[in-house]
């Protein structure tokens, strides 16, 4: 572990135990609770949708940017697991018996498999608070408030991650966040989901609801799904 984050970690660490009232909240927090997290930064996203009432010309150069959003939040978590895959395994601090902190434990959650480096929830939660910046600087700033108190700092705290990894996964989703709302990119990302909302309003909402539920949920059921589907794969040949 290095300087900086030993230091920041044996600060927050002093507080560990002392309220364990606040130790479980964070712990809930973190476990389930998607409607603190990004229930609120989803809240916002709809807000900004319809900021203008039903004016769809009013309402174009948002819905392009919470589209290209959307599509940079999906793009952020592969980002993300490509990296793990490439990087060398970082053990989580709360894991790692070494560097002599305690941290509140989960006895729910495994995380010893689980790298490090970098927090997809950072990624994947200052993308969305970016793209909000260019739509309303107001819905910005409460989705970072959200992102850091709600999000980055309670995982620091619980040892999930190093400060590290929270500062690189935030910048990479900064990154892309601004690289969503390059002109050229939003254009061509919303051109054909904006087409799509004209002419089959229906569907389209639909599938905007399920999109957005698993935002709150960052894909764990794409995930489950995808893996079971893996895993049934590698049986059949074996």
């Amino acid at each position: 572990m290095n300087a900086f984050d030993f230091s920041i970690l044996s600060f927050l660490n002093r507080f560990e135990g002392q309220y364990p009232s606040f130790d479980k909240a964070l712990l809930s927090l973190c476990a389930a609770s998607a409607f603190l997290k990004a229930g609120l930064i989803v809240a916002l996203y709809w807000w900004a949708w319809f900021r203008h009432g039903e004016d769809v010309n009013k309402n174009r150069a948002a819905r392009e940017i919470i589209i290209s959003a959307m599509a940079a939040c999906v793009a952020s978590l592969i980002i993300t697991r490509l990296i793990v895959l490439a990087l060398p395994f970082r053990i989580r601090p709360l894991c790692d018996p070494a560097n002599g902190l305690h941290f509140p434990q989960d006895a729910s959650v495994n995380w010893q498999n689980w790298s490090s480096f970098p927090s997809d929830h950072a990624m994947m939660y200052f993308t969305l608070t970016t793209c909000l910046f260019f739509i309303c600087r107001r819905l910005g700033w409460i989705a970072l408030l959200d992102s850091v108190f709600l999000v980055c700092l309670p995982r620091i705290y619980l040892g999930l991650h190093y400060p590290t990894d929270v500062l690189a996964g935030a910048a990479m989703g900064t990154g892309i966040g601004f690289v969503a709302n390059q002109k050229t990119v939003k254009s061509f990302i919303a051109e054909r989901p904006l087409q799509w909302m004209q002419k089959y309003p229906g569907p389209f909402y639909a599938a905007c609801f399920l999109l957005m539920y698993q935002v709150t949920t960052m894909f764990s059921d794409v995930v489950y799904v995808a893996l079971a589907v893996i895993r049934h794969c590698k049986s059949l040949f074996h």
